[in-house]
């Protein structure tokens, strides 16, 4: 049976294709957290976007809106 340690790097390796220092990185951040899995750290933590533009929408959720709209 594989410890956590061993899932962590497996993970690490086969579907996150890190280098060792990178590996290293993340091992330690997660170690930090309260030795949390790689596997959730990436999950929860880590945000990947194909278009970085795309992230962020000035229009999304305003709050002056928002407030406009429910409290006059």
């Amino acid at each position: 049976m594989k410890t956590q340690i061993e899932k962590d790097i497996a993970y690490c390796i086969d579907y996150l294709g890190l280098s060792n220092e990178q590996i290293g990185e993340v091992l330690r951040n997660c170690e930090a957290l309260g030795n949390i899995s790689v596997e959730y750290f990436m999950e929860e933590f880590i945000f990947e976007a194909p278009n970085i533009d795309n992230l962020h929408d000035t229009e999304y959720l305003n709050i002056a809106e928002f407030n406009a709209m429910y409290w006059e």
